[in-house]
């Protein structure tokens, strides 16, 4: 049975916040089961869209993948504890013929260190496709197009 516009906009609201608690909760190890496998998870600018340049900062496209990038973070975050806070705002959904979801959100993280200072992380759009398995949403695409070109030397966490 095809969900109706609003179920289907709160799966994916449902999907979106499942995911921020993940990262801003420190469950890293959760985020990779909120993508279906295989997968596509990408951060790109701004700028690289609009000249539709194929290189992304990141690229990953398996939960294997995924799993490798918390990992990651794990082993850099060690020495400099912090947290992060994303903001998620105009969530727009549309169900395709085939049965997908496509979905564009916008996104602010807010980094606070240990001092209490915070500081913007990053801004950007989420542009995404998205499944729904057995009543489940989850990301077949995460696209995370930031605004800006300088990239912050922590950028293991996922955005």
């Amino acid at each position: 049975m095809t969900p109706t516009q609003p179920e289907l906009h709160a799966r994916v609201a449902d999907l979106h916040a499942r995911y921020v608690r993940a990262i801003d909760d420190d469950m890293l190890e959760v985020w990779p089961s909120l993508f279906s496998d295989p997968c596509r998870y990408a951060i790109t600018t701004r700028e690289n869209v609009n000249r539709k340049l194929p290189f992304g900062l990141i690229e990953c496209t398996s939960q294997g993948m995924l799993a490798d990038r918390v990992e990651t973070f794990r082993r850099v975050n060690v020495f400099e504890p912090h947290t992060y806070i994303h903001h998620i705002s105009g969530l727009v959904v549309a169900q395709e013929p085939d049965g997908t979801v496509r979905a564009r959100s916008n996104f602010l993280v807010v980094r606070t260190m240990p001092d209490g200072e915070s500081s913007l992380f990053a801004a950007g759009v989420y542009d995404d496709v998205i499944v729904v398995e057995a009543d489940v949403a989850l990301f077949r695409e995460r696209i995370a197009i930031v605004e800006s070109r300088r990239t912050d030397t922590l950028l293991a966490l996922p955005l």
